[in-house]
């Protein structure tokens, strides 16, 4: 019995031994990967900065475009009216000149 007992007693501790050097193992890939999580998360966080700050500044570019494309086109639209009123007032003025000198020659 003795010799069974101590048998038994050496397995115990040789699966024992195993499961704790496959526990150390399993410990050691896990730190390292938690740390490799940790500085990927730290680069992730200062990559979504990053996005975060172009993206408004796209924004904001947009809204300056959008602002300046509204700009022109108001300015385009005065610049019509003002032609179309001098186009107008210049042609009143020509058929004033044309009537007034009809009238000159027919009263002669």
């Amino acid at each position: 019995n003795r010799v069974r007992a101590g048998n038994l007693d050496r397995e115990v501790r040789c699966r024992y031994g195993e499961r704790q050097e496959e526990f150390e193992q399993i410990d050691t890939v896990y730190k390292i990967e938690k740390q490799q999580l940790e500085d990927l998360e730290t680069r992730f966080q200062v990559l979504e900065e990053e996005y975060t700050r172009i993206m408004e500044e796209r924004r904001i570019a947009a809204e300056q475009k959008a602002e300046e494309e509204r700009r022109l086109r108001l300015l385009t639209k005065a610049a019509v009216v003002i032609q179309a009123h001098w186009r107008s007032f210049a042609t009143r003025k020509k058929l004033k000149q044309k009537k007034k000198g009809k009238k000159g020659k027919k009263g002669k």
